[in-house]
């Protein structure tokens, strides 16, 4: 009988999924700014359920997270500031 070796299994990576109060912290930010960023369309979000006054449930790839981080770089402007 042939067991299978776990390190030569094909094993699908799971998207990590982040709340409003992580990635605020990732980025360093309140969790009303986070929602600000989702609603703008800024920062891509999943609903994964529903609240009454908030919309709890929504969260963010952490991949996006790194994205915008990634597309939100400034460079120094070659300029002298005076």
């Amino acid at each position: 009988m042939r067991h299978k070796n776990p390190a030569t299994e094909d094993v699908a990576i799971e998207p990590k999924f982040l709340d409003a109060a992580e990635v605020a912290v990732r980025l360093r930010v309140s969790r009303s700014t986070v929602y600000n960023l989702i609603d703008s369309g800024r920062l891509p979000a999943h609903r994964m359920g529903g609240g009454k006054i908030r919309p709890r449930g929504l969260r963010v790839l952490e991949t996006a997270v790194d994205a915008y981080l990634s597309g939100s770089l400034v460079t120094p402007s070659t300029k002298a500031v005076a």
